[in-house]
């Protein structure tokens, strides 16, 4: 404004008012812009599909928020407002959920085989401590456990000696 310079300051301004290459630029960006929105949009409704609700009573499996497993199973007990929903555990705890964290899980009664085709089971190795054993899967681990401590021990002194 004063000696024909425009103003750096807040103050709201028109497009107009500002000079032609500026305004050029600033439709080049604008441009840029819009299309890197398009590509984001693009890129992620590749993917990306709508989840199906469920319903009250249905059988899920919750993802633990921090392991990131799906060991959890629950009940459906209430549907929330926004894609949540509260489920009930076996043990009687509630949990609120987003659907993302939810899987549909099918139970399967004693007596009835499940739906779908049948999966036979790979072979099994023959077991080195068979069942009823005296050194039990917790021992076992325990003994593994304590060779470890063992090797790091060794590691440790023979470093400190060298």
């Amino acid at each position: 404004m004063v000696f024909n310079r425009p103003v750096r300051d807040a103050l709201p301004a028109h497009r107009r008012s500002f000079a032609p290459e500026w305004q050029l630029k600033a439709d080049i960006l604008e441009k840029r812009a819009r299309r890197a929105k398009e590509v984001q949009i693009e890129h992620y409704n590749r993917t990306a599909h709508p989840l199906q609700p469920f319903g009250i009573g249905d059988h899920v499996i919750v993802q633990h928020p921090v392991s990131k497993c799906w060991e959890t199973t629950a009940i459906v007990v209430e549907i929330g407002p926004n894609r949540d929903y509260i489920v009930k555990t076996p043990a009687g705890r509630l949990f609120r959920r987003n659907r993302r964290m939810l899987r549909k899980r099918v139970p399967v009664m004693p007596g009835n085989p499940p739906a779908g085709p049948s999966i036979q089971p790979a072979p099994t190795p023959p077991e080195e401590n068979p069942p009823g054993s005296n050194e039990t899967e917790r021992e076992l681990h325990q003994t593994i456990r304590q060779d470890d401590q063992h090797a790091r021990l060794n590691v440790q002194r023979d470093t400190l000696n060298n």
